[in-house]
């Protein structure tokens, strides 16, 4: 009966996992590792009633996560080199559009400017849920980032894709738009707008050397702040340098992070490339209200409920994420993508259930932290006539 008793007790701990002494990274706070230590062999002392009993067994060694270093790794790697930054065709429109992107005269009320919905320290978005419109109102979604746009020409611009090219984003935010009173009581405008930059002396003399002969107007000013747009690089990242060849650059969770992220958590399929983004849309199941794409595609089921996916530079910086701001943290939002949302006719086929551990989220986040720029974004400029 003792010896029945020693054996089910040896057995018991046999199956325990020996914590670590030391700590690992928990989103900021210190957590037990559960991981087990490689010990093969231990004694476990019982006291019977014939004494003292010794029993030795072998504990189980728990298998190492997959470390980083298969030739598959260099390969992945190469499809993560950035290019050089886009060239810069006309020095002076960016500069003039540089200043129209911080100007909160091209606004109805002339208090709101581009740059209140995507701060430049915040990779150019927002940590607000809602975008507000020039009259205060919270629109349906949260801002879209900017980052890195430039590398998307030719591609439909917001979460929707409504507009064609960023000029017409620009023409559509400021005429009917966020940064106009199109929906109050005190509408003004593109022509009243178009007056309050002409008869600034300084905005005259900057838009004859940027674009000689062209008249002030909606087009000319949308064209200036695109320019700027499309100048937006990321700044450089650890990342980078851990794909440049700086192997200390990011942690060993962040590269594990990175395996997995191209394998089994299947993030590439979306968040390709240098900016970790293909730029498409795509049903990852996180609402049942806004169409999306839908709105503009109405009978193509595959684009009801889509969103452009965003690129990841910078991702850290801006929470709540998704268009909806429906997830708090990064962390949140790989529990999203392991649930794999809701399932319905349009979810993306790249899009379904994931098992992942503890870790494996961990590493993820962590891995999307070294995305960040160092620095990311740049300071005001001087507005004419202030």
């Amino acid at each position: 009966m003792e010896s029945q008793s020693v054996r089910e007790t040896a057995k018991l701990l046999a199956g325990m996992a020996v914590p670590m002494s030391g700590v690992e990274e928990n989103r900021g706070r210190p957590m037990l590792s559960t991981r087990a230590l490689p010990i093969r062999a231990a004694l476990l002392f019982v006291f019977t009633a014939a004494g003292l009993s010794v029993i030795t067994w072998t504990l189980p060694v728990q298998a190492q996560a997959p470390q980083p270093t298969s030739p598959d790794i260099r390969e992945l790697k190469a499809l993560y080199q950035r290019p050089p930054a886009r060239p810069i065709e006309n020095k002076a429109l960016v500069e003039l559009g540089r200043l129209l992107f911080w100007e909160p005269r091209i606004s109805a009320s002339g208090k709101t400017a581009c740059v209140t919905c995507h701060l430049p320290y915040l990779g150019w978005a927002t940590t607000d849920d809602r975008s507000r419109s020039d009259s205060g109102r919270r629109t349906s979604r949260k801002s879209q980032t900017l980052i890195g746009i430039g590398h998307a020409d030719g591609v439909p611009v917001g979460w929707d894709g409504r507009s064609a090219t960023l000029e017409a984003q620009i023409k559509s935010s400021v005429g009917t738009g966020s940064m106009s009173m199109h929906n109050t009581d005190t509408p003004v405008k593109v022509e009243v707008i178009e007056t309050r930059i002409r008869e600034i002396p300084q905005y005259v003399e900057k838009f004859n050397a940027a674009l000689p002969s062209t008249r002030i107007n909606i087009d000319s000013i949308a064209a200036a702040i695109a320019a700027y747009e499309r100048t937006m690089e990321p700044g450089p990242a650890p990342f980078d340098r851990w794909i440049a060849g700086d192997e200390v650059a990011i942690s060993e969770s962040a590269k594990r992070g990175f395996v997995l992220f191209n394998s089994k958590a299947n993030c590439e399929a979306c968040h390709s490339g240098w900016r970790l983004t293909n730029d498409s849309f795509h049903d990852i199941g996180t609402t049942t209200t806004d169409l999306g794409r839908g709105q503009q595609l109405k009978s193509v089921k595959a684009m009801q409920y889509a969103f452009k996916t965003p690129t990841l530079r910078s991702v850290a910086l801006r929470p709540p994420y998704m268009h909806n701001a429906s997830q708090m943290n990064l962390y949140d939002v790989v529990k999203h993508y392991e649930k794999g949302g809701i399932d319905r006719p349009s979810r993306s086929a790249e899009i379904f259930p994931l098992q992942l551990s503890e870790q494996d989220r961990f590493d993820l986040v962590a891995f999307m932290q070294t995305l960040t720029g160092m620095p990311e974004g740049e300071s005001a400029p001087t507005l004419p006539g202030r």
